[in-house]
């Protein structure tokens, strides 16, 4: 049977828990400095020790204790005595029984006091509510003091002049805007975190009201914990209703310290995540737990493991900002596990958020402009799936499907980490440092053969250029791999059988545990829960470059810049200088190492140059980047040039297309070389084509 605790009793514990030093010279620092400081910050865990039938108590019946509290700290500080001057008592750190999911808030909890955790989706600006007004009677001057609990405006019913002589009359009072007291208020609205949802549930939301000091301090997109009271209200509506809407009456407001926390790392974790970073094969084990059930793609899933871990954010000493996180993207025929696969890694990252590009606008990315019903209908921003996926994973797929003006959203969020949004008059910068793995397939369905990859990719290069690495996966006939994919599809079905099986039931004919142990590779090394642990513990390490991996860094840049043709082609730019970079800092942070070392630096030049030789590889045995960079080889420049000069000279009157693969061969070039020239060029806008079939320039 709960415990009831009288006025006198409470007032005693209260004094008892503000005794301890802590509290003590926390008060006296408010009576020093109010009201620049009116708060006093209690934790739920000094009120657990000094009685535990009381802490319970005070999450049962906050209005009361917490009233009690109030004024067992005003009789501690002398020197405010106006009316409508209070001290704050927050109470922050409350059990875990406490913290309640939003989906999960009930009638019963109405009146409790409980932790809401989510992020910020909307936040209002900061309003200044009259908590206590003062009247003036117009016709004797009496002063009066009304409290205004509400949002509507309470006046006096009668003078209380010390006569008593207007109380019989039709009174006026007059406000004395000046000297009544006003508080801050704001309202915020926070939605369940993405890491806990299951699989497409819509986040829930609920709104909270943060008043006095504490706020203004949050902005959307932060990660909080808002403790405070659950209460309801009437719907406005015109008949009365028996349904209410709930909101959040808060008392205090925690702020995520590290990115990481939510991810609680114990003493035994720590130890079994040191323990893993000496295992020589760490980074196969960590390859090997990447969605084991797709097979191959070790190249693949070897550049997502480091994008997991990431490189550095690094400011420079004038501010300039570098950025640590890598995006990849993966280009694939239909049926390549791509979705599965960004699933899966949305799922794993320890802050991951999946959005399909096809059903994603440029707002649902970056930020929405709504409209806020806290009064005056103003317009306020929402955060968006990159926002909400600040300092973790951003898996986006079908990015070929989205619109164009949706794109290029992605272009500022990729680059510089931030998303500028000017919107219904609303001119901020949100933050979205975040990676980004995304997948679209080749233009015309399916990989050709015989064309250029990059002619297939139909994403505009300014984009393309962004990625660190892009990969390219083709579904190609071939009787041993075909053989050994469906073997494993087989046995992952097989296995998936095996396991929804109970331990008692034997099946006649079928070895369960024997198909377990054979399909044993189909079972991540490190289950998900510890790998989190570990990225997440990762995150706290910047490892610094030796001169030995410096020196591989750029023998291997320096050497496929030189393979440009003498200045003809760009095989590489800066920017894979930069991968080279973000991905030895990678495998540096997933050794849990302090320093980049050779190992490291080799591991990033074999995956750059992997990707460059699917993407950007010659005939010749050389790079040219340019294909993906601004669309057209430095080849298809030349040949471009051809018959551009062809068109100069035999022009006036116009060539057909035969005239022009004719005038071509002569100079060396090939039917299909002056074809993609001439569609270059027209798509250019340089020439056009006449309904007689006739090019000419414009």
């Amino acid at each position: 049977m709960a415990v009831s605790f009288q006025d006198n009793e409470i007032q005693v514990a209260w004094s008892d828990v503000f005794s301890k030093d802590a509290y003590r010279i926390m008060i006296s620092d408010i009576a020093d400095n109010y009201p620049q400081k009116k708060s006093v910050r209690v934790d739920y865990g000094d009120i657990n020790t000094y009685n535990v039938d009381f802490a319970m108590y005070v999450l049962d019946n906050p209005d009361r204790c917490m009233e009690i509290a109030r004024k067992t700290v005003m009789s501690l500080v002398p020197n405010i005595n106006r009316p409508g001057d209070a001290i704050n008592v927050r109470v922050y750190n409350l059990p875990r029984d406490a913290k309640v999911e939003i989906r999960n808030l009930r009638a019963d909890h109405l009146g409790k006091l409980i932790a809401v955790e989510g992020l910020a989706r909307k936040v209002t600006t900061v309003k200044p509510r009259m908590t206590h007004a003062l009247f003036r009677c117009s016709r004797c001057g009496s002063e009066i003091w009304m409290e205004e609990p509400g949002t509507i405006l309470r006046e006096p019913v009668m003078c209380s002049g010390a006569d008593g002589s207007c109380n019989k009359q039709n009174l006026r009072f007059i406000l004395d805007m000046k000297s009544s007291v006003f508080m801050d208020t704001q309202k915020i609205e926070i939605q369940e975190s993405p890491e806990g949802l299951r699989g497409g549930a819509q986040p829930e939301r609920i709104s909270g009201y943060v008043e006095d000091d504490i706020a203004g301090e949050v902005t959307a997109g932060n990660r909080i914990t808002l403790n405070g009271v659950l209460r309801s209200v009437e719907k406005g509506e015109r008949d009365k209703s028996t349904v209410f809407e709930t909101f959040l009456d808060v008392t205090s407001v925690e702020f995520e310290q590290h990115e990481y926390d939510e991810i609680l790392i114990t003493e035994e974790d720590e130890e079994r995540i040191r323990e893993m970073s000496r295992d020589p094969q760490l980074f196969d084990n960590i390859v090997r737990s990447i969605s084991p059930s797709i097979y191959g793609l070790d190249e693949v899933k070897r550049a997502i493991a480091l994008q997991l871990f990431g490189g550095c954010h690094k400011e420079m000493d004038d501010g300039t900002v570098m950025r640590g996180d890598m995006h990849i993207l993966l280009m694939g025929d239909p049926g390549v596990a791509k979705s599965q696969l960004l699933r899966y890694m949305s799922m794993l990252a320890p802050r991951g958020i999946y959005a399909s590009g096809k059903s994603a606008s440029a707002a649902g990315l970056t930020a929405a402009a709504v409209r806020d019903d806290f009064g005056d209908g103003r317009w306020t921003l929402e955060a968006g799936a990159l926002v909400l996926a600040d300092k973790g994973l951003a898996c986006i797929d079908e990015l070929d499907k989205m619109t164009d003006q949706d794109r290029s959203s992605l272009h500022e969020a990729m680059e510089s980490q931030k998303i500028s949004v000017a919107k219904a008059g609303i001119t901020a910068t949100l933050q979205c440092r975040c990676s980004m793995l995304a997948a679209a397939n080749p233009k015309y369905g399916r990989f050709e053969e015989d064309a250029a990859i990059a002619d297939q990719i139909d994403l505009p290069p300014a984009l393309m250029s962004r990625f660190d690495m892009i990969f390219v996966l083709t579904d190609k006939p071939d009787k041993k791999k075909d053989t050994a994919i469906t073997e494993h599809i087989l046995m992952a079905h097989q296995r998936g059988q095996a396991r929804m099986v109970p331990d008692s039931v034997e099946i006649k004919g079928v070895d369960v545990k024997g198909i377990m142990e054979r399909t044993s590779n189909i079972k991540p090394v490190y289950d998900v829960d510890i790998l989190r642990k570990y990225v997440a513990y990762s995150k706290r390490l910047t490892p610094i470059m030796t001169d030995e991996a410096k020196g591989i860094i750029q023998d291997s840049f320096l050497r496929i810049r030189l393979m440009g043709n003498g200045g003809n082609s760009v095989p590489i730019t800066a920017r894979q200088l930069e991968a080279f970079v973000r991905l030895s800092e990678a495998s540096a942070r997933m050794r849990l190492s302090d320093k980049v070392t050779d190992v490291d630096a080799n591991r990033a030049v074999d995956l750059v140059e992997y990707y460059l030789r699917r993407i950007a590889g010659n005939d010749d045995g050389g790079f040219d980047i340019d294909k993906i960079a601004s669309g057209i080889s430095s080849k298809d420049r030349n040949r471009i040039d051809v018959v551009r000069d062809l068109m100069r000279e035999y022009g006036d009157e116009g060539l057909t297309m035969d005239e022009l693969i004719q005038h071509g061969s002569n100079q060396g070039l090939a039917e299909t070389d002056v074809t993609r020239a001439v569609k270059n060029l027209s798509d250019g806008g340089e020439i056009y084509r006449t309904p007689a079939g006739v090019y000419k320039r414009t």
